[in-house]
């Protein structure tokens, strides 16, 4: 499959002065109007983050079976009261083979850390200690504060080329409730992939699905994907299209908060993982505002909006590793 859905964008002129940055910023508008994904040309150091800041997050995944269950959601570890945050394993149950860590505002905002409320969105994330990973929690907070940046670049860009006041799609962030996510796909099982059909190639180059067909549920998602590859588009046509990875670059792709803000002018389009014979690493940021922001489609009749963590809760049972998760505290043991 060769790429042609999704565009690819310098971002340069966004972060500077620069006199192509009502073209960028229109490339960015047809990009989320046409095909709701596009890849974006910016360096680390742009973002004032070190060359190799992706190796150091990766590092998570070097500690051991037992550190990381000590990190795990309570659905995963009964002993712990993370519902949320926190790390999860690999499902055998579900296509989707994958394992990860979710990470919330407190990482980089230490004051954000809720421990009074109770609501899970909102709940305190569990890190490695400093012995255990030297250097790490450090890092994550960098990064998330360089992708929050980078969301509201994007999410102003937008607001001007729809014609919306830009305090529109940015004043809701002020106190967002984004997750950075590390992602490690594992080579499968030779067991669980004779069960499995797979999606493309033959012999050495035959592939599986291990990450499921979806649609992103929040605002922005600002994704690093390693060499491996496996990413794949749904098109118009029902097609899946590759999006390879490119050094110096992130994928941007959005999701169902922001179509639904947009009253549908911006497309969340499905999309896939494919691999399952090679490790594979990515790192997504979901910029998403508050959880009490109220989500409505400016200027549009209907249902009069909702909350955005209500429906974020609702949404998310869908995916493996969320599901049967109950947001009330009081029904837990």
């Amino acid at each position: 499959m060769s790429q042609t859905l999704i565009p690819h964008i310098d971002l340069t002129p966004l972060l500077a002065d620069d006199p192509a940055r009502d073209e960028t910023r229109q490339a960015i508008v047809d990009a989320a109007c046409d095909s709701g994904f596009m890849t974006v040309g910016i360096a680390p150091s742009q973002l004032g983050l070190a060359a190799d800041i992706h190796a150091r997050l990766l590092r998570f995944f070097e500690l051991d079976a037992t550190h990381k269950q000590q990190l795990a959601r309570h659905k995963f570890e009964p002993a712990n009261r993370n519902v949320y945050r926190g790390y999860f394993p690999p499902q055998n149950e579900d296509p989707t083979w994958k394992e990860g860590i979710d990470l919330g505002p407190d990482v980089a905002h230490p004051e954000r850390a809720d421990t009074q409320s109770g609501d899970p969105l909102r709940e305190p994330t569990p890190q490695p200690t400093e012995s255990e990973l030297s250097g790490w929690s450090a890092d994550v907070a960098t990064y998330y504060e360089a992708m929050e940046s980078l969301g509201g670049v994007i999410a102003g860009a937008l607001a001007e080329g729809l014609g919306m006041p830009r305090e529109t799609l940015t004043r809701p962030f002020a106190h967002g409730n984004s997750t950075l996510r590390l992602i490690h796909y594992p080579e499968r099982p030779a067991e669980t992939l004779a069960a499995m059909p797979a999606v493309d190639g033959s012999g050495d180059t035959r592939r599986w699905l291990v990450g499921v067909p979806h649609c992103d549920n929040g605002f922005i998602t600002l994704l690093w994907q390693d060499q491996v590859g496996g990413l794949q588009v749904r098109t118009p046509s029902g097609d899946w299209e590759e999006v390879p990875p490119r050094e110096n670059a992130l994928v941007v792709n959005f999701g169902r908060l922001l179509s639904d803000w947009s009253g549908g002018r911006i497309q969340a389009t499905e999309h896939r993982i494919v691999g399952g014979t090679r490790s594979r690493h990515s790192i997504p940021f979901f910029f998403e505002p508050a959880v009490e922001a109220t989500i409505e489609a400016p200027n549009a009749d209907g249902d009069g909006g909702y909350i955005y963590g209500d429906r974020l809760w609702q949404r998310m049972q869908a995916f493996v590793e969320f599901q049967g998760l109950e947001r009330a505290p009081a029904a837990r043991d």
